[in-house]
C-alpha cells in the first residue's frame, strides 16, 4: 500500500490572489487616481487663478500709466458703412442717460498704437466682472483674464468691439456672465474715456459661428465665453450697444 501511495502524483492546488491582495491593489490605484485628480483641480482652479490675478496687478498699473501718457486725438467721424447689426433691441428698453448728438461731429481716438498689455478695463456689476483686458484672444493673452479680439473695433469706437474670457480657469473672469440680462449696463474704460454699453441680447451659439464677431453700423460691444460652465461645447454671447461716453452722441446720430 505504501508503495502505491508513493507512486501517486502529487496534486498542486493553485490559488488566485486573495481578496485582501486585490483590495490593496485597488486601494493603491484609487489613491493614485485621487492624487492626480486633486492635482489637476488645484492647477486648473488654483494655480491658473493665481497666474491671472498676478497679471492683473501689473496690468492695472500699466493701464494707469498708459491713460496718463497716451494722447487722445479728435478726428472727424465718418460712418464706415458696415451692415446693420443682426440684433433686435427689446421694445421698451430704456436708454440710460441718452447720449446727445455731438455738434462737432468728432470722435475721440487713442493717438498711440495698442500696447500688447493693458488696453482697457471692463466692469459689469451684475456679473461681478472687474478686469483689465489685453490685446489678443490667444492662449497666452487669456492667461491674464480678458482679451480684445484683433481686427474688431476698440471700445467706444464705431463698429463691434469683441472681448473674450475664460469661464472657469485663469481667474474665471466671465464665470457669471450668464447672469447678465437685457438692460444691464457695462462700463469700459480706455484711453479715450469711459464708455457705457447697454445689454440688448444674450444668446448661445456654436463655436464655429463667427457672425457675432462681425463689424456692424453703430457702436457695439460683444462678449464671448464658453458655455455651459466647465465645458467648451458652445459659446455664450452677450451683445450690448453704446449708450453713453465721449463718442456716443456723434456715432449714434451718424449711424
Amino acid at each position: 500500500m505504501s508503495t502505491i501511495r508513493a507512486e501517486l502524483p502529487r496534486l498542486t492546488i493553485r490559488r488566485g490572489p486573495s481578496a485582501l491582495a486585490v483590495g490593496r491593489v485597488t486601494a493603491r490605484v484609487a489613491v493614485v487616481a485621487a492624487v492626480l485628480i486633486a492635482g489637476f483641480v488645484v492647477y486648473e482652479f488654483g494655480v491658473t487663478s493665481l497666474v491671472a490675478q498676478r497679471a492683473q496687478g501689473g496690468l492695472r498699473d500699466d493701464l494707469i500709466a498708459w491713460e496718463t501718457t497716451n494722447p487722445v486725438s479728435h478726428v472727424t467721424y465718418v460712418p464706415a458703412g458696415h451692415r446693420p447689426a443682426p440684433v433686435t433691441v427689446p421694445a421698451g428698453l430704456p436708454t440710460p442717460e441718452p447720449a446727445e448728438p455731438s455738434v462737432s461731429g468728432m470722435i475721440a481716438v487713442s493717438g498711440a498704437p495698442l500696447p500688447r498689455m493693458a488696453v482697457g478695463r471692463i466692469v459689469i456689476e451684475t456679473a461681478g466682472v472687474d478686469w483689465v483686458f489685453v490685446e489678443g484672444v490667444d492662449r497666452g493673452a487669456l492667461r491674464s483674464g480678458v482679451g480684445h479680439m484683433p481686427g474688431t473695433a476698440l471700445p467706444g469706437e464705431p463698429g463691434n468691439a469683441v472681448l473674450s474670457g475664460h469661464r472657469t480657469t485663469y481667474g474665471a473672469p466671465f464665470l457669471h456672465l450668464d447672469r447678465v440680462e437685457p438692460g444691464d449696463l457695462i462700463t469700459v474704460t480706455s484711453a479715450s474715456g469711459d464708455h457705457t454699453y447697454q445689454v440688448v441680447e444674450v444668446r448661445t451659439v456654436a463655436p464655429t459661428d463667427t457672425s457675432v464677431t462681425g463689424q456692424w453700423s453703430g457702436a457695439w460691444l460683444t462678449l464671448t465665453t464658453c458655455t455651459p460652465a466647465f465645458s467648451a461645447r458652445d459659446r455664450l454671447v452677450v451683445i450690448s450697444r453704446l449708450v453713453a461716453g465721449p463718442n456716443a452722441g456723434v456715432i449714434l446720430a451718424g449711424s
